[in-house]
């Protein structure tokens, strides 16, 4: 057991690590150093062997541990399909434009394809090669030879150099004698390439500075100047022929081209265009003493990847290697390169190449929808016909996300389109499927999920098992009804998340919020100001039902766009004036109004990291941060921050973003571009406009234009006549025009309900206060060594108070659900409140078994809805992506965002043990000891279950990603943090077999801090890292808090002295802990010391994120070594 605890925590620390290095160095990096190299598979293999030594070790064949059996042997099996997975399968993508059809894929794996024709002989070798290359691993991980062999020719191909995420650039020198060529290709991209480097045109290279060559399109100096010759048919026409052509709206005729010869050479010509087949370009610039570089893009989404080459021909001693430049990279189509050496003609590749499927795709028909009004996509679909030539069958199919096509083992996926370029005559308007074939591996994988899920579930109810080991134990301490308790908790626990699927809560935009407000003729509904008039407060209610439509293209109430834009600039949802308080709809209507005067109110929120620097108080004006040209004054600060790699930008960078945006939504509003309350009639994708809009003014969408502005006008008379008629008329044009995507009344009515009632935040104040007194309650009891009756009064009224809070919390999980229309945790807002429901759920669950459950559970779920307040998560209602519309969404996001609530609660329980450890006296112990292992053994039920729960829907993550991806398993970061989690746990409750790590102290500490693998899981991954799940879209850390530090520290510390009372009260306290504690203390400092060090540039490779998880990691080994060390004395002593 101690060698399985050792593997597996060498496992989860080196995918952990792994995902660091893909965050700072990328994928490649990750794949070269972990997940691909030789003794990552050695590490699994020795994991599967100590699961064999482990099924035998402990006899699980006997018929009482059927159910460990089937859990351990699932592993197995799942570990031997990923290994079919890994040296069987195959994956890439395939790229069908509508109405053609395509018979291979390109691969997802980079290979380096080498194509040599010996034009002697006429015979042609084609090799290709699978790798892959980091700029981080250059000195240890690229290094690669290959040799192909010709007659009379050995071609030997040699790694020299590899750059990521470069872009062309060029210097020019007088001292350099070489050209570089600028030309533009379809799609108006410029392409650099010096001289003896290529560029294919369509599908046919174009070369420059070579030797004379029988292939393609060759450009090179001439006598008086460059000239160009084609081996194929080529013709030009000069712009100036083709801008005349395109002012009459007719093409050119064929008369004005010039048509060259084959194998001739002519003039080359700037500003003409050259027509080769269907492809086209033009030689923009030609730079003189200029050389061709790459620079680093500085994003990781734009650039491509470069490797350079030595090729020689070793049986030649008179020709010099040549190095060649190969652009391409993971996931890239490549560029060829080709060129010519010692009569051979040779063409290099290097990123996805072509690898051919024994069947055709046929793309009939690609469909798009949009969310009203915007370009985000609601869903895609592409109408395919599959043919197999072999067996003569046609098969149709439609394909769209989360629905695949099967056909003897290759599964085809949605994954993205392309869209047509209204600036080239051809539509390239088609589909993008994922291809996957692992028939064998996915299934084989499958059936241990399978046998997982069974296991579990049969190691809960067995008689035998651990369960019922605890049920045991906790009826010895406790009272007699608690068998029933436990049969109803472990049913309950697996159906907590199914059942929070009835509840429904969606938030995550934090962009565009307008509000408006409606009076009564017969009542006074402004209040007058100098130079501004504000809506009277009675006004607001009818017209904040009025609707809008975001930028999003979601139809909301006018009081939740007012309400999000205030937020937005101000960072609060009222405004304070002369010691009046506004309300949003108050506030941004007035600003719409009267934007002369509200351009000079300090009414733009302002950081703290930008007060000191940039000298300006918590709000400014939008006039205050206009320069004397009426740009944003601090342009260049924010022009430099947002360069910058998300990575490199400290809290300063993050925040003038994000002041940036505040000044770009007060422009906005003040212009009313948020204000779409007009759907315009028969628009194909639903868009609404605003009033000002002159465009529509003349159109059928007049009328509604028309009662907009007669609105307006009217609320800002003295007595608002014909306000409510020109609303409801309003009211009545946008139900009429867009009936067909406006929400009920009735939704309307609770959507805004929803915004006043504020539940989260009530509900966190309530369970904190709740929480805290049922807290000291237990400690004054715990004092005190005797039941009080009046204690348990207070308590069973706090307790009721408790359950108030719980379903004013699950209403507005339940608002929100119905509101948005889709269940509340599809975004990084809406899976916090989620958790710490769950968390209350489990709460209330395991509250018969000791009262301080529940009071735990409240602090913690405080504690989670407080995250949401902190600005990090966005809690708009957003439109679910494509991806996120299906029944996965309930199953394995509920399932898995669940199991932190009872892992959750196992931390809370470990915490609350070490605080009872730390109090005890000799008058107490007796209370103490009993309370601690009630708490112990509720403890291990809940981890039991979250862990389970974690397990399945981390799996279930799996099968989703296999119906949407076209691959169950892909080590993105959030995936395999999630298992990183599942084997923390997984060692957490193994520890009791082995003989020093099995005390109940040990248990409740690493509870405790093992929870910081559930957090990074979380919140690390979708701030830090990259992946697919990366959901955080409030506005984010630049930097970590102190007071994060600081926590850490004194959790560190306070761990230290619980162990410490825990010794004292063992009598096994001696110098040894102390020296063991300073120097854990010690590494502690020295971690936050690097963190903090400003000669150190963590930034290069290390984020201060990744120095946070390297704390946590630490704190665990020093931990474990602490406790494993101190245990070994005393078994000497002992002996």
């Amino acid at each position: 057991m101690k060698a399985m605890t050792l593997g597996l925590f060498a496992f989860l620390t080196a995918i952990g690590l792994a995902t660091f290095i893909e965050s700072s160095h990328g994928i490649q990096a990750a794949k070269i150093l972990i997940y691909n190299a030789t003794w990552f598979e050695f590490l699994l293999f020795f994991l599967g062997l100590n699961l064999i030594a482990n099924i035998y070790r402990y006899k699980m064949f006997q018929r009482e541990k059927i159910a460990v059996l089937s859990f351990h042997l699932s592993f197995l099996i799942i570990l031997l399909g990923s290994a079919v997975t890994r040296f069987v399968s195959f994956e890439g993508i395939m790229v069908v434009g509508e109405g053609k059809t395509s018979d291979f894929i390109y691969t997802s794996d980079p290979h380096i394809l080498v194509k040599i024709t010996d034009t002697a002989t006429n015979t042609t070798e084609i090799k290709g090669i699978k790798k892959f290359l980091s700029e981080y691993t250059h000195n240890f991980g690229n290094d690669f030879s290959t040799s192909i062999e010709l007659p009379n020719h050995e071609i030997k191909i040699d790694y020299m150099d590899f750059k990521s995420k470069c872009i062309d650039s060029f210097k020019i020198d007088k001292k350099l004698k070489s050209k570089v060529l600028d030309i533009v290709t379809e799609g108006m991209e410029s392409n650099y390439i010096g001289e003896k480097e290529s560029l294919m045109v369509g599908g046919v290279p174009l070369i420059f500075g070579e030797d004379d060559i029988e292939m393609g399109i060759q450009i090179k100096e001439g006598v008086d100047g460059l000239k160009i010759s084609s081996a194929v048919p080529m013709r030009s026409l000069a712009m100036s022929e083709m801008r005349k052509a395109r002012q009459t709206g007719q093409n050119p005729p064929d008369s004005l081209y010039i048509n060259y010869e084959e194998g001739t050479w002519s003039e080359l010509k700037k500003t003409t265009l050259y027509q080769v087949g269907n492809s086209q370009f033009v030689v923009k610039n030609i730079f003189d003493h200029a050389r061709k570089e790459l620079i680093h893009s500085g994003n990781k989404n734009r650039g491509s990847d470069y490797l350079t080459v030595e090729v020689s021909d070793t049986r030649s001693k008179n020709t010099s290697p040549i190095q060649v430049q190969l652009k391409g990279g993971m996931g890239a189509v490549p560029v060829p390169n080709t060129f010519k050496l010692n009569n051979l003609r040779l063409q290099l590749e290097y990123g996805a190449i072509r690898k051919p499927i024994p069947y055709k795709i046929h793309c009939r028909d690609f469909q798009l929808d949009k969310y009203p009004g915007s370009e985000s996509p609601s869903s895609f679909a592409s109408e395919v016909t599959l043919i197999d030539e072999k067996k003569n069958k046609n098969w149709n199919k439609r394909i769209f996300m989360n629905h695949v096509m099967d056909y003897e083992g290759y599964r085809f996926f949605q994954s993205s389109y392309t869209l047509d370029d209204p600036k080239t005559p051809e539509n390239e308007e088609g589909t993008v499927l994922s291809v996957n074939y692992d028939k064998w591996g996915t299934n084989i994988t499958y059936l241990g999920y399978l046998l997982m899920a069974i296991g579990m579930i049969l190691s809960i109810i067995a008689p035998t098992g651990r369960f019922k080991s605890l049920n045991t134990k906790l009826k010895k301490l406790k009272t007699k009804k608690l068998g029933v308790i436990i049969a109803a908790v472990t049913i309950a626990s697996f159906s907590s998340a199914l059942r929070a699927q009835d509840h429904h809560d969606h938030s995550d935009h934090d962009h565009d919020s307008h509000e408006i407000s409606n009076e009564s003729p017969s009542e006074k509904a402004i209040i007058n100001g100098e130079s501004y008039k504000i809506l009277n407060e009675s006004g607001v209610e009818s017209f904040s039902t009025l609707l809008v439509q975001s930028f999003e293209g979601r139809i909301i109430p006018v009081h939740t766009l007012c309400d999000q834009l205030l937020r937005k600039i101000h960072r609060d949802k009222v405004y304070v004036s002369n010691k009046e308080t506004y309300n949003a709809v108050q506030t941004i209507v007035s600003m719409h109004m009267y934007p002369a005067y509200w351009m000079n109110q300090k009414i733009i929120y302002v950081d703290r990291a930008l007060q000191k620097r940039l000298q300006l108080e918590k709000y400014v004006s939008y006039q205050s941060t206009l320069d004397s040209t009426g740009n944003f004054k601090w342009e260049k600060l924010y022009a430099e921050s947002f360069q910058k790699l998300e990575s490199k930008r400290d809290e300063f960078d993050k925040k003038i973003i994000k002041f940036k945006e505040r000044f770009q939504v007060t422009y906005s509003i003040i212009s009313w571009e948020y204000m779409k309350l007009i759907p315009i009639s028969e628009d194909p994708n639903n868009t609404w406009s605003s009033p000002l809009n002159m465009g529509i003014r003349q159109s059928t969408d007049s009328l509604g234009v028309m009662a907009a502005l007669n609105y307006f006008q009217s609320i800002y008379e003295e007595d608002g006549k014909n306000a409510d008629t020109n609303l409801n008329k309003l009211k009545s044009i946008q139900r009429k025009v867009a009936k067909n995507i406006v929400p009920s009344e009735q939704i309307v009515a609770l959507e805004i309900a929803y915004n006043n009632l504020d539940v989260f935040k009530r509900t966190f104040r309530g369970y904190a206060l709740i929480g805290l007194l049922m807290l000291v309650l237990f400690f004054i009891k715990i004092f005190l060594n005797k039941d009080n009756k009046t204690f348990e009064i207070i308590r069973k009224i706090l307790f009721v108070g408790l359950i108030g809070f719980f379903l004013f919390h699950a209403s507005g999980l339940a608002m929100r659900w119905v509101i948005s229309g889709h269940a509340p945790w599809s975004n990084g807002y809406e899976a916090v409140v989620f958790i710490a429901w769950v968390s209350m759920l489990a709460g209330f669950f395991f509250s018969r078994k000791n009262a301080v459950v529940i009071a735990g559970t409240a602090i913690l779920a405080a504690l989670m809805i407080f995250v949401t307040e902190m600005n990090l998560l966005d809690p708009e209602i957003t439109p679910l992506q494509p991806v996120l519309k299906s029944y996965w969404l309930m199953i394995h996001v509920a399932v898995i965002t669940g199991s932190y609530g009872f892992l959750g609660l196992a931390c809370i329980l470990g915490l609350l043990n070490l605080i009872l450890y730390t109090i005890q006296t000799k008058n107490n112990t007796g209370i103490i000891k009993r309370n601690i292992n009630e708490l112990t053994y509720v403890s291990e039920m809940t981890m039991t279950i979250g862990l389970f729960m974690l397990t399945i829907g981390t799996f279930l993550g799996g099968i989703w990603a296999n119906e949407s991806w076209g691959r169950y398993w892909g080590w993105d970061p959030k995936e395999t943090w999630a298992l990183v989690s599942v084997l923390v746990y997984a060692v957490i409750l193994h520890l009791r077999f082995i003989p020093g790590l099995k005390s109940k102290f040990t248990f409740n500490l690493v509870a405790f801090w093992g929870y910081s693998a559930i957090l990074f899981t979380f919140f690390g991954v979708n701030f830090v890292l990259v992946g697919l799940h990366s959901y955080a879209q409030g506005e984010g850390l630049g930097d970590i808090p102190n007071w994060i530090g600081y926590t850490l520290l004194i959790f560190q510390i306070f761990s230290m002295v619980s162990y410490l009372r825990f010794s004292y009260f063992k009598n096994n306290i001696d110098h040894s802990n102390m020296k063991i504690g300073v120097i854990f203390l010690i590494g502690f400092s020295g971690l936050k010391r690097l963190q903090r060090s400003p000669s150190y540039d963590y930034d290069a490779t290390f984020s201060t994120w990744h120095i946070i998880m390297i704390i946590f990691f630490v704190n665990f080994v020093l931990l474990s070594i602490f406790i494993f060390v101190r245990k070994k004395i005393k078994l000497n002593r002992k002996n």
